[in-house]
């Protein structure tokens, strides 16, 4: 199967994944609540738990747009990846941090989402991408050699999102898509490239 169109079912079950866990943890419910921590607890840097997490992984894995997740490593690291970075991000949060895809929506992608870091701190005010922090940051991830030095400073940029005071959401679906593709040397450099410009491009305003 062609790399974008698995890249694209890595996101789609994603999403749904995280579209059932994210109205349990909405309406407080437990089992929503003990998954987050699992998956929460996966991400912290420690050697991944399989037999801890495998339930919430491999329990309803689509094989008929994945196959066998025994045969691609890349797609069961991006959705392990994403779904422990969502748990990261919703953990203490009253609202869902994830943004699910709705007709006529545009997509937060985390370039964009990085992006709205400290817009209401003044550390990177309206119309200006400048938040040092934020941006040595991404510089670093798209530096390191390899998958899990990437998450790193994802996972250190996403702890930024949590505390921003500005209610950041990311589209996970389409992130977990771009961590598929970035495993891949030959699509990695496409993806920073469409990160770099939603987080520094500024369309031309209009007036009437």
């Amino acid at each position: 199967m062609p790399s974008p169109i698995r890249a694209s079912a890595v996101g789609e079950y994603v999403e749904g994944k995280i579209g059932a866990l994210q109205t349990g943890i909405l309406a407080d419910n437990s089992s929503a609540r003990a998954t987050l921590s699992r998956l929460r607890r996966d991400i912290n840097g420690s050697s991944t738990n399989w037999m801890a997490i495998g339930n919430d992984i491999y329990s309803d894995w689509p094989v008929e747009s994945l196959g066998n997740p025994d045969d691609d490593a890349l797609a069961v690291k991006a959705v392990t990846t994403a779904l422990g970075l969502y748990a990261l991000h919703q953990q203490s949060q009253s609202y869902g941090v994830a943004q699910l895809r709705k007709d006529g929506e545009p997509s937060i992608s985390f370039g964009r989402a990085c992006r709205m870091i400290g817009r209401n701190n003044g550390a990177n005010p309206q119309g200006e991408a400048t938040n040092n922090g934020v941006t040595r940051r991404l510089s670093a991830a798209e530096a390191a050699p390899t998958f899990e030095g990437k998450v790193w400073f994802f996972r250190a940029l996403i702890k930024l999102m949590r505390s921003d005071d500005n209610r950041i959401a990311l589209n996970y679906g389409d992130f977990a898509r771009d961590l598929y593709l970035i495993q891949q040397s030959g699509n990695a450099n496409q993806v920073f490239q469409r990160w770099s410009c939603d987080f520094f491009y500024q369309p031309p305003t209009t007036q009437d």
